[in-house]
C-alpha cells in the first residue's frame, strides 16, 4: 500500500513534469513555426486582354496574393494560387521586389518582402470565395490603380503597369499603434533592379 501510494506519487509527478516540459517545447515550436512565417507575400498580376484580375478583401481591392508560408516552390505557390481562383495562367516574369518594414509590431520585427509577378490569363472562370466579403473582379488597366485602397500597394502597381518592362525595387515603413495601422512612408524611392 505505501509502495502504491509512493508509486503513484512519483509518476504523478513525472506526468506533471513531462507535461510542463511537453507545452514548452510545443510554446518553442510555435515560437519557431512563428518567425519562419515573416510575412513575404507574392503578388499575381494576371492580365486578360486589357484587364486585370483584382481580389476584395477586407482591405479592399488587391492584386491576388500568396503569403510564403507553405512547403511550396515558387512557381507551385503561384500555380495553385491561380487554381484556386479557377484560372490557369502563364507567368510572364517578376515585376517588382519591394521591401517591407515594420515600426512597433511586436509579433513581426523582420523585414518582409512583396514580390509581383506578371501573368497572362490562360483559360477557367473565376470561382468566387464563399466568404460575403471577399470577390475576384476584372478591371480595366485604366482602373486598376485607382481601385487599390492600400497605398503602398496602389505606388507598387503603379510603378509596374506605367513601366512593365523594368524590374523595380523599393521600400517601405509601415507604422503601427496598439496594434492598429496607422501610416505607410516610402523609405526608398523606385530604382530598377533590371531592364529586359
Amino acid at each position: 500500500m505505501v509502495f502504491q501510494v509512493f508509486a503513484t506519487t512519483f509518476c504523478s509527478a513525472q506526468v506533471d513534469s513531462f507535461a510542463q516540459e511537453t507545452a514548452k517545447a510545443s510554446s518553442r515550436q510555435q515560437e519557431v513555426i512563428k518567425k519562419a512565417d515573416n510575412y513575404t507575400i507574392q503578388r499575381l498580376i494576371i492580365y486578360k486582354g486589357n484587364q486585370i484580375l483584382l481580389e476584395k478583401g477586407q482591405n479592399g481591392w488587391m492584386t491576388p496574393a500568396l503569403r510564403s508560408n507553405e512547403n511550396q516552390s515558387l512557381k507551385e505557390g503561384l500555380d495553385s494560387l491561380a487554381k484556386a481562383i479557377g484560372l490557369t495562367v502563364k507567368i510572364v516574369k517578376l515585376s517588382g521586389v519591394y521591401t517591407y518594414k515594420f515600426k512597433n509590431l511586436p509579433d513581426h520585427k523582420e523585414v518582409s518582402y512583396r514580390t509581383h509577378y506578371t501573368a497572362k490569363y490562360l483559360n477557367g472562370e473565376i470561382i468566387q470565395p464563399k466568404q460575403p466579403d471577399r470577390e475576384y473582379k476584372w478591371f480595366a488597366i485604366k482602373d486598376v490603380v485607382n481601385n487599390i485602397r492600400n497605398e503602398a500597394l496602389k505606388k507598387e502597381t503603379a510603378q509596374i503597369l506605367m513601366y512593365p518592362n523594368t524590374l523595380w525595387g523599393g521600400s517601405f515603413l509601415h507604422t503601427f499603434k496598439d496594434g492598429e495601422f496607422e501610416s505607410v512612408v516610402m523609405t526608398e524611392d523606385f530604382y530598377p533592379l533590371s531592364d529586359q
